[in-house]
């Protein structure tokens, strides 16, 4: 069994390479709290309060963490749905959701779901007109490009959004993250050694294991500490990296 050794060294660091699901896109809380109404639950806090329902995404993204043999991801089954039921049980249960209501909710948000976008674009745009090299690299449905431009993140070549070298999507690939070959075309487009480039992800099972094992740096985005007792390196925000990476 071998342990996994994430390094992330600022000065280091020549392009960065960021996730989209938690990174940039949050599952849509807006929708979420109005199926929660019409379930006739009880609802967290202010009608426009969205921190409970980032509290409960990453409250997801740990349980998963801790569900998950991280010295045996080879072929993780990551796309199926007894993956992420340990996620939609954290994810309700944080919100309050009791236990005897979980099924009912969980069906009902997949069926429904949808995304909205994070404070952590702002940052981007600003790391990326520094002239810093990025790009992304997504485990997703084969929509990432189209969801790039749909909530205004990026676009590659032209255009009105910052431009990316490229946008891997693993619906499209048919690799997805932990795989690091998803890694690849990332690397090759962006021009660099592996060791020279950040990845940026909310995810362990996915991203800081995909990253490592491409040889990449990594750092995962846990605002909320929910990964405290790991050892990889994790920072609050996009901002947060900004600062160390002195692109402010």
């Amino acid at each position: 069994m071998r342990t996994l050794t994430p390094r992330f060294v600022p000065h280091e660091v020549e392009a960065v390479v960021f996730d989209i699901g938690g990174v940039f896109l949050y599952p849509d809380y807006v929708g979420v709290r109005s199926l929660l109404t019409e379930l006739g639950l009880s609802l967290p806090r202010a009608e426009h309060d969205l921190m409970p329902y980032r509290v409960a995404h990453h409250a997801g993204v740990a349980a998963l963490a801790a569900a998950t043999d991280l010295d045996r991801t080879e072929g993780l089954a990551e796309h199926t749905e007894d993956f992420w039921m340990v996620y939609d049980h954290a994810y309700a249960t944080t919100l309050g959701v009791e236990e005897s209501s979980v099924d009912e909710v969980r069906v009902a948000i997949r069926a429904e779901w949808a995304w909205s976008h994070t404070d952590n674009i702002a940052a981007f745009h600003r790391l990326a007109e520094t002239g810093m090299p990025v790009a992304i690299v997504s485990n997703n449905d084969g929509s990432a490009t189209q969801q790039m431009l749909d909530h205004g993140v990026c676009q590659v070549g032209e255009g009105p959004l910052p431009s990316v070298q490229i946008i891997v999507d693993s619906g499209v690939l048919g690799i997805a993250k932990p795989d690091p070959r998803i890694m690849r075309p990332a690397l090759d487009a962006l021009g660099l050694d592996a060791g020279r480039v950040l990845y940026v992800g909310d995810t362990v099972h996915a991203d800081v294991v995909g990253a490592t094992n491409a040889g990449m740096q990594v750092v995962q985005l846990d605002p909320f500490d929910h990964h405290a007792d790991y050892a990889h390196p994790r920072l609050r925000d996009v901002s947060h990296l900004l600062e160390l990476l002195d692109r402010l």
